[in-house]
């Protein structure tokens, strides 16, 4: 009987332990749903939007994709703080974050509006052929409909008679980089480093060149070296630091690699360049939130209301900032 005995104790042990590695690796999972909508600047739904929910504590993930009505739904999510992003070739990235319950019968809806990539103006000498100018704006146009193959052919056809218009290899580059052609990407972006390394290089010069390498920066981020990204768009920041945008980038590479501290920097410059642009201050309550220095977030996140108080993701920080204040009274 004690021999029995041993071994039913044995059994229960064995499969003790096998339930526990089960359920470490279901961290993040459960039963919690999301759901929400997509849609562009005019109210257009816009299908075939990649979803992706990240647990930010174990990093698991969940995928979907928004249908014709521009709609999405996650399924088996666990309790916690979500990072929930919307992508889409063509469009900026956006992501909201949250708090999932998976006991919760109506986790609040996540809905997004995606803007489409603008063609960003260069500082380009005047161009006095109007026909070239045409040409020109056509690519843009083409850029804008993500017909980006015709687009290069315009660019490329602007330049044949503009040579010394180098900077429309930006435009380019950001062609093949919607295109997935990396490498023909960073080739454009490098023609623009090669044309503004002189001596006496101008203001001009100089933001062309942080500009060029940011997009390196983004090109990489596009292909998922997140290492190879921060590399370049520190050195944006570095060469040409009156961009908020290229300082809050940076910010968020190091945010997403869990450097907090140098985010935190990052999220302060571009801040200090223009202190009523809204999302450095978001990711800087983050940011302290991830430090677990509350009072600190707080501020940050009031700031955050007070600049963009209908902001889609305010309505959440209301309902996160009484919280966080109970916490600092604890």
């Amino acid at each position: 009987m004690k021999v029995k005995n041993i071994w039913f104790i044995f059994l229960i042990l064995i499969l003790s332990l096998a339930l526990t590695s089960s359920l470490l690796g279901q961290q993040g999972r459960g039963r919690g749903r999301v759901r929400g909508t997509v849609q562009d600047d005019a109210g257009n739904p816009i299908e075939g939007v990649k979803i992706v929910a990240e647990h930010l504590q174990y990093k698991t993930t969940f995928e979907s994709n928004s249908d014709k009505k521009g709609s999405w739904a996650i399924a088996g999510l666990g309790t916690g703080y979500f990072r929930i992003t919307a992508s889409k070739e063509g469009y900026g990235t956006v992501y909201h974050e949250m708090k999932v319950s998976q006991f919760s019968k109506k986790n609040p809806s996540v809905d997004f509006t995606l803007k489409k990539v603008q063609v960003v103006p260069l500082n380009m000498p005047a161009i006095q052929d109007e026909s070239a100018v045409a040409v020109f704006d056509e690519g843009n146009l083409l850029f804008e409909k993500e017909n980006y193959s015709e687009a290069i052919a315009k660019f490329e056809e602007f330049l044949s008679k503009n040579p010394s218009v180098y900077q429309v290899y930006i435009n380019i580059g950001n062609c093949y980089r919607e295109m997935g052609e990396y490498d023909k990407a960073l080739e454009a972006y490098q023609k623009i480093l090669d044309k503004v390394k002189t001596e006496e290089r101008t203001r001009e010069d100089k933001e062309m060149e942080a500009r060029a390498l940011a997009n390196i920066g983004q090109t990489y981020i596009k292909q998922g070296d997140l290492e190879k990204a921060n590399e370049f768009l520190k050195l944006a920041v570095d060469i040409f630091p009156e961009d908020e945008t290229l300082a809050f980038n940076v910010g968020e590479i190091y945010f997403k690699q869990g450097a907090i501290d140098e985010a935190i920097e990052y999220y302060k410059i571009a801040i200090k360049i223009k202190d009523t642009w809204s999302p450095p201050y978001r990711q800087l309550g983050y940011a302290y939130l991830n430090k677990g220095e509350y009072e600190l977030a707080v501020d940050a996140l009031k700031k955050f209301l007070e600049v963009a108080p209908d902001d889609p993701q305010a309505e959440t920080i209301r309902n996160l900032i009484p919280k966080l204040e109970g916490l600092i009274k604890k």
